[in-house]
């Protein structure tokens, strides 16, 4: 008799990805895990080695160039069972030597701004978007 898995003892995991879309790391894709309900995570992205986002390879990035923000916001559901969120992202410059730039904007951005999943951003000559998020059972 096979054994089905219990569906209360599987893990949701859910993550959110940023893919790069231009450079030496083209098509490659950096996942990270989704902040828990009311919490934020913020990715540094740069040249320093200890950034989440590492770009050594582009001399036009800052050592910390900019920060991509991503906060697990709770939403009331009366009918749901669990405790519902939304995903919201911002994105900002870290005072970078040349700008952080979204999609085909000519003008760097000066403020945080929020990004929408499937948004394109550049980080020196790197581009990079935001992937939609996924959740799926493990």
């Amino acid at each position: 008799m096979d054994k089905q898995p219990n569906p209360k003892t599987r893990r949701i995991r859910r993550e959110i990805s940023v893919t790069f879309m231009s450079g030496p790391l083209d098509g490659k894709k950096l996942t990270f895990e989704q902040p828990e309900i009311g919490e934020q995570i913020v990715l540094n992205i740069g040249r320093r080695e200890n950034c989440d986002i590492y770009l050594p390879f582009d001399n036009q990035v800052s050592r910390l160039h900019a920060r991509l923000g991503c906060a697990s916001v709770p939403v009331a559901d009366s009918d749901s069972a669990g405790t519902a969120a939304v995903l919201t992202f911002w994105l900002e410059d870290g005072e970078s030597r040349n700008g952080t730039y979204i999609e085909k904007n000519p003008e760097p951005i000066t403020d945080r701004v929020t990004l929408r999943p499937g948004t394109l951003f550049r980080i020196g000559r790197t581009w990079l978007r935001l992937d939609i998020p996924i959740s799926y059972g493990g």
